[in-house]
């Protein structure tokens, strides 16, 4: 039985901004500008996840899961060599690019990989929005036509934001995030994006990021999408990967969870302080508690106390 906690990892983003040190007092983050995103649980050859303190001779995740599989992640666990999810906090002080993620049919064509995520709002500014699915119908001759260019806007859901809600983004939507949205992400272990358009903007080099009109006319959904924002009381999401649930505490309440060997859980605080045990653990810290914990409690320290959990459906 376990508790863990893994060192953060933090990417600059053209798009980023300050509001994860200033809210999180992540400290690592303090020399770096314009962090957009947090990488807190990734299992990649190119981005690993690595223990605060060792797990006897294990050091990172992706160690655990080859080795302790089912001891740490749980008899739900499904194949592959590399653990299924990534969790990341995103700070978007400027919007994301239109975007789109491709769906496991298109993934599996032409070799690359399937993205569904979900979006919980850990902090909106007013008039923040997110962009979500197309509107109307879409025919394949008409995309080729707005692909790359502004026009594409007009065609899809604009979606205001609120603290603490939440979005389902199904691969194939075509999707960004507006400005002003700061974002707890659980998503499938993918890091395939094609994207669609970028507001003609400009790196330090003066130069255009590179646009996939290609693969995203390939990957994209055409039909209609009647996107949901869900409230903090509606938040229960369980995908084909990933079970998603929001908690709420007041001061001393108590959450129980059997952990009897089914699923991991990992726990982000995004609210005031919760106790398990004998230890606190504060607003911007996640950690992952084993399946085979036994009966965990999880108490609130404040008055109002907000975590997201995520495990294996």
């Amino acid at each position: 039985m376990a508790i863990l906690q893994f060192k953060p990892i933090y990417k600059k983003k053209i798009w980023g901004g300050d509001r994860i040190k200033l809210l999180y007092s992540k400290q690592e983050s303090q020399e770096i500008s314009q962090v957009g995103e947090v990488w807190e649980l990734v299992d990649r050859e190119e981005e690993l996840s690595v223990l605060e303190y060792p797990y006897g001779s294990l050091h990172n995740l992706h160690e655990l899961w080859i080795n302790k599989k089912k001891e740490i992640f749980g008899k739900k666990s499904p194949s592959g060599s590399r653990f299924p999810l990534i969790v990341k906090i995103l700070d978007c002080q400027l919007p994301t690019s239109i975007q789109v993620h491709p769906d496991a049919e298109t993934a599996k064509s032409f070799g690359w990989e399937k993205k569904t995520e979900f979006w919980f709002f850990l902090d909106a500014c007013p008039g923040s929005f997110v962009y979500l699915g197309f509107k109307e119908q879409i025919f394949a001759d008409q995309l080729a036509e707005i692909i790359g260019k502004k026009e594409i806007i007009a065609y899809i859901n604009k979606i205001p934001t609120l603290r603490s809600h939440g979005l389902l983004v199904r691969s194939g939507q075509i999707h960004a995030i507006g400005g002003g949205n700061l974002i707890l992400e659980i998503q499938e272990n993918s890091d395939t994006t094609f994207r669609i358009y970028d507001w003609e903007r400009k790196n330090k080099e003066g130069l255009s990021r590179p646009i996939h009109n290609q693969e995203a006319m390939l990957s994209l959904s055409l039909s209609p999408y009647s996107p949901k924002l869900l409230s903090p009381e509606e938040i229960f999401i369980l995908e084909n990967n990933f079970a998603v649930k929001r908690i709420e505490l007041g001061f001393e309440q108590a959450s129980f969870h059997p952990m009897h060997g089914d699923s991991f859980m990992y726990l982000f605080v995004c609210e005031g302080r919760i106790r398990i045990e004998n230890s606190l653990y504060k607003k911007g810290q996640g950690i992952l508690v084993s399946a085979n914990h036994g009966p965990l409690k999880i108490i609130g320290v404040e008055n109002k106390n907000e975590i997201i959990s995520v495990s294996f459906p």
